[in-house]
Order: structure tokens, then C-alpha cells, then sequence
């Protein structure tokens, strides 16, 4: 008797399984392991067939209201010396992985989908400064660990990178143009 009730919960259990999986629109050959063939047309086909890419994505704020005060007041700052900013920049498009390296494909993903904050560029539009606002999301574990990993690539790569918890003009004068202001 026990064992025809453990049957029947186990079937009942993969059909609900299955029902969500059906209702999310997954199909196991939309799924890849392994290897860059996910590029393959017939893994676009597959994915494009069952995915509606128009109800999938809401829009989302480019900034919090912290980072938008402080992107005006350095923005302003910027200007004043004949500095360019530019926010929300890619790791990838400020530094790359060398090129032959044996963990080159490990290089490159640790830093694909991280950005920096802000960055300022002299008037080459070299990128020279980047500036991380250090929020309270900041203080996590994780978020320190991730920071301390940012610093250190952009260190070794040549970049100044200041964190400033609030826009401090003293500070950039100091670090950036070089002026002391005390």
C-alpha cells in the first residue's frame, strides 16, 4: 500500500515538473552544453521559435537618484576642465585579457558583464580616471570582494581609480588636476 502511494506522488510530481516546464516554454533542445556552437543557426532558430524577445524585457532606470545627483555634479566638474564622462562602462572597454594566454577565455568572462560607475577622459578622449560612488550596497561581502577584483585589474592595467561615497571636488582637484586645495 505504501509503495502504490509513493508511486502515485512521484507520478503526480514529475507531471507538475513537466506542466511548469511545458508552460515556461522550455524545450531541452533549446538547451547547449558545452562548446561556442550557440551561435549555430540552428540554435537561434530553436530559441527564437519559443521565446517572445518583445514581452521578455521592461525597461529599467539607467541611474539611482544617489548616482544621477552625483553624475550632474561631476559632469560640472568635467566641463570646468576640459574633462569627458562617461558612466555605466564596461570592465571589457577599458581592459582585455592578453591575448595567447592559456586562461584567456577565464580572463575575459571574470570581466565581460562588469561596469565601472563613471569614467573621465582627457580631451583625446583617453579614459584616464575611473570613479566608483560607493554606496551601502558596497559594504556586502560579495560587493567587496567584486571591488577589491575591479581595483586590481585597473591597477595593473594603469587607471587611477577613486571611490567616493559622495561628490567631493577636493578630492578630484587633488587626485585628477592635480591641484592641492588645502
Amino acid at each position: 500500500m505504501k509503495t502504490v502511494i509513493l508511486c502515485t506522488i512521484l507520478i503526480v510530481l514529475a507531471l507538475f515538473v513537466l506542466r511548469l516546464i511545458k508552460r515556461a516554454g522550455c524545450d531541452e533542445s533549446q538547451f547547449h552544453y558545452g562548446g561556442d556552437s550557440d551561435e549555430s543557426p540552428e540554435f537561434e532558430e530553436n530559441v527564437s521559435e519559443s521565446i517572445n524577445y518583445s514581452q521578455a524585457y521592461q525597461p529599467k532606470w539607467l541611474f539611482t537618484y544617489n548616482e544621477k545627483a552625483f553624475y550632474y555634479k561631476l559632469k560640472a566638474f568635467a566641463d570646468q576642465h576640459g574633462l569627458f564622462l562617461f558612466a555605466k562602462v564596461r570592465l571589457l572597454d577599458l581592459v582585455e585579457p592578453r591575448r595567447g594566454q592559456k586562461k584567456y577565455r577565464t580572463y575575459f568572462y571574470k570581466i565581460q558583464a562588469k561596469h565601472v560607475d563613471f569614467v573621465l577622459c582627457d580631451a583625446k578622449l583617453v579614459a584616464r580616471w575611473v570613479i566608483e560612488l560607493d554606496d551601502a550596497s558596497h559594504q556586502r561581502a560579495d560587493r567587496k570582494k567584486r571591488d577589491s577584483f575591479v581595483d586590481e585589474v585597473l591597477k595593473g592595467t594603469g587607471y587611477t581609480i577613486l571611490h567616493m561615497d559622495s561628490f567631493d571636488e577636493k578630492l578630484l582637484e587633488r587626485e585628477i588636476v592635480g591641484i592641492d586645495t588645502q
